[in-house]
Parts: C-alpha cells; sequence; structure tokens
C-alpha cells in the first residue's frame, strides 16, 4: 500500500465493508425523502426534513407542534409544506429534551404568542452540553462528519423499521441565545394543557437525557416518545462525550409508554409505529436490551472482570441483535457497557497497573527501545495492515507519533486504517469519526 494517500486519492470501493455496513447502504438507497404521514384527523408526522421530526397537531383551534427539527431551514419547509393541509397557526411548543436536533429549528416556528412547554430541568440540561466547550464541539463535529462531504457522512439516522429512513444532519451556526426558551415549565413527574378540546399529558421520563417528556395525546390515542424510542439500539453512551445517561430509566419510560396503551407511537426519527401489540412488542424489546447491557456491565463490576475483556464479550442475544430496530447503527453496545462500568466504579478498574499507567509517548519509547527503532515499529504496523488488523495499526502508529508528530509514514498509515474503519462500521457516529481524523490525518 501506498503511504502517500491523499483525501483526493480515496474511494469508497478502496475499502471493503461489513456485511452490516452493506444492509445499512441498501436501507439509504431504499430511502424516499421527506414527507408528512397523516396518523388521523389531525395528526401529522414530519419526516426526513432534518435529523428529528416535527409532530403537528391541528386542535381546531390551532396547531401544537412537538419538536422542531435540528434546523431553521427544515422547520420553515415543514410550516410551508403544511399549509397545503392545514393554514391553522401555532399556539404551543413542547420541547422533548433539550438536545439540538429537536430544537434548533425553533426560531422558524415562535412568536411571542407561542407558549412553549418543557420540564424543569430542560434550560440545566442545555446548559450542561456547553460545559464541553470546544472539545464537546470538535467530538460533536467528528461524530456527525460536520466537516466531510455530505456524500462521505454516514447518516445517523438509518433504520428500515418500519419503513426505510435516512437523514444527514443539517449544520446551521446557532447561537446560544437563539435557543427560545420554554415559557411554561412542569416540576414533577406530569403535567397537562389543553388547546381546542385537545388534552396533552406530559410525562417526565428520563432516558437519553434527565430532562426528557413524553407527551400523550390522549383523544388521538397516541404519544410523542422523542428519543425514549428510536429504531437502533439506544445511543446509551455518545462518544461525542456525555455525563452518564440514566440507564435503567431509560428501561423504565419504555413501561411508562407500555402503560398507556398508545395505538400510534409517533418516534422523534423515523416512520410512526402503529398497532397497541405492536407498540408493546417492540418496546418490551428495546427494554430488555437495556436491562440486558446493564447487567452485563453490572456482573463485570461484580466479577471484577478486566474492562477490556468485558468490552470483548459484550453483544446482544440472538433473538434481539436479529430485530430490525435494535441494529447498532446509532447506538453501540461495547461502548454502553464500557460506560455503565464507569458509572458505578469510575476510571479505575481495580487493576494496579492502571492506578499510573504510561502515557502514550513513555510507552511508545519502551517499545521502540525494545524493537530497535521507530521504522521497525512502521514495518510491523504495515504488515498488521495488509492483514486487516487496524485496531493494531492505529495503537502503534499512536505510540510512533506520540514522539514524533512529523512522522509522515506513521500519519500515513494510521490515516489508512482510520478510512478503512470507518468503511467496516455499521456504527454511523464510529464511521464518521474515524473518516474525520483521517481526513485530519491526511492534510497534516
Amino acid at each position: 500500500m501506498s503511504v502517500a494517500c491523499t483525501t483526493s486519492s480515496v474511494k469508497k470501493s478502496d475499502f471493503p465493508q461489513s456485511p452490516e455496513r452493506r444492509h445499512l447502504e441498501r436501507i439509504v438507497q431504499q430511502y424516499a425523502g421527506p414527507r408528512i404521514v397523516t396518523i388521523g384527523q389531525g395528526l401529522y408526522v414530519a419526516v426526513g426534513y432534518g435529523v428529528s421530526n416535527m409532530i403537528l397537531v391541528d386542535t381546531g383551534d390551532g396547531l401544537v407542534i412537538i419538536d422542531t427539527t435540528d434546523n431553521q431551514k427544515a422547520a420553515r419547509k415543514i410550516l410551508d409544506d403544511f399549509k397545503a393541509i392545514s393554514k391553522a397557526s401555532v399556539k404551543a411548543l413542547v420541547y422533548t429534551h433539550s438536545h439540538p436536533d429537536h430544537i434548533f429549528g425553533c426560531k422558524a416556528i415562535y412568536d411571542k404568542s407561542v407558549i412553549v412547554y418543557a420540564h424543569e430541568s430542560f434550560m440545566r440540561e442545555l446548559s450542561l452540553q456547553g460545559q464541553l466547550g470546544m472539545s464537546g464541539a470538535q467530538r460533536g463535529a467528528a461524530m456527525f462528519g460536520a466537516m466531510l462531504p455530505q456524500s462521505e457522512r454516514v447518516a445517523p439516522n438509518i433504520s428500515a423499521y418500519p419503513s426505510p429512513v435516512a437523514v444527514q444532519f443539517v449544520f446551521e451556526h446557532v447561537k446560544p441565545d437563539s435557543i427560545v426558551k420554554p415559557t411554561e415549565m412542569f416540576t414533577g413527574s406530569n403535567a397537562s394543557f389543553a388547546v381546542g378540546g385537545v388534552e396533552f399529558d406530559l410525562y417526565h421520563t428520563p432516558g437519553e437525557t434527565p430532562d426528557h417528556t413524553i407527551v400523550h395525546i390522549r383523544q388521538m390515542d397516541a404519544i410523542a416518545c422523542g428519543d425514549i424510542f428510536y429504531p437502533s439500539f439506544p445511543n446509551l453512551y455518545t462518544i461525542r462525550g456525555c455525563s452518564p445517561r440514566p440507564v435503567l430509566d431509560w428501561a423504565e419510560a419504555q413501561n411508562k409508554i407500555i402503560a398507556l396503551q398508545p395505538r400510534h407511537l409517533l418516534q422523534g426519527h423515523g416512520f410512526p409505529v402503529h398497532g397497541k401489540a405492536e407498540i408493546k412488542t417492540v418496546l418490551s424489546h428495546y427494554r430488555e436490551a437495556i436491562q440486558h447491557v446493564h447487567k452485563l456491565a453490572l456482573e463485570a463490576v461484580q466479577g471484577f472482570l478486566p474492562l477490556d475483556e468485558a468490552v470483548k464479550k459484550a453483544c446482544l442475544p440472538d433473538h434481539l441483535a436479529s430485530l430490525p430496530y435494535l441494529i447498532q447503527s446509532y447506538g453501540c453496545v461495547p461502548y454502553s457497557v464500557k460506560s455503565i462500568i464507569n458509572s458505578y466504579v469510575g476510571w479505575f478498574d481495580g487493576n494496579p497497573v492502571n492506578l499510573s499507567p504510561l502515557s502514550r509517548a513513555e510507552l511508545g519509547r519502551e517499545v521502540i527501545a525494545l524493537a530497535g527503532s521507530a521504522e521497525k515499529i512502521l514495518v510491523h504496523a504495515e504488515e498488521a495492515q495488509r492483514e486487516g488488523r487496524h485496531q493494531a495499526v492505529l495503537e502503534l502508529c499512536e505510540m510512533v507519533l506520540a514522539g514524533d508528530q512529523k512522522n509522515k509514514k506513521a500519519m500515513a498509515l494510521s490515516a489508512h486504517s482510520l478510512m478503512a474503519l470507518s468503511h467496516w462500521t455499521a456504527n454511523g457516529p464510529s464511521a464518521n469519526y474515524y473518516r474525520s481524523f483521517a481526513e485530519k490525518q491526511m492534510i497534516e
């Protein structure tokens, strides 16, 4: 292989794809594009305009909108297209939670007459997202492929269940003061409001975020569940960085929805799920998957299992792994296990070797001294790359680069293996992250 690769010389065909990744590519090809889905009289879901959905409820006395997508352009387009269905003005807006992909379209919808509902913890969670500073911004950009050409990004929202969908994140510059703050924040576990005789019950259901809210639209037998359910293994840990997510609360939230027995489940990503029996089955499987991964992590803690061993063994049982709404296209089982273990015992895994480990540079010097030279390390890395052992390539090159940041051969080998991993993995955030750092290595 040539170590003088550049961004212009790399083609998708240069790298093999896993069967799981090829499956995702087929779903992308089947996706028919954005549309407004009619659920019933007065109830609609706009799917595919942005990376998250917008739910519109025409109450007869104005619109109630649940979530606003990830960008103002998408939100405006939805409202323009919706005029063919209804000319009603917006009366109320509900945020299911504080993640940007559900609230960044808000300015396109809001005026001072609109009441904005959210849980009382919404603003606290929104502010916490900014505490990571530039690190959080850079990690988030890499996870969603913000610096990559759109054709090279892997959409965070790819699923065949219940219908094919594949939607890219749209990146708009949004200042913190341009977010429309809630005007009505409810405390405790639940609250209600009505517009035009249609009642909306809000339930605080921590899950992907501690401030998460589901919306029960009683007269329409529907629940807007935000990110409590979406058709992928849930993102119990996100590689852009976050505080530990309330995993067991997320599982319990499935029980809350099941108990309400909705006929329509309006998810924040992808197409709605219909039928009380189908919804109960899907959410029961989702709950079981979350509980299973939590059990794996807790057993590792209790059994004093080394972290790397616990992560390597982490997987879903076959009857769950085969379900189309539990593919690991967004959430990742090994990442989740690692995060849950950390939430119980912190960074120390119990092995005294890891109390004061060597830095990459220090360990690299030891390994290079053992090998005889950095060049010998890189010759071994080349052989590993030919054999497809790309993680080994990355770790060997990291040791060399820790002591020689401008080693071109190490940078090129690392970039090539990052690209290979980005095309092999079926986890969208990981694929974008690998690719983003590959591009960075190539440029440098």
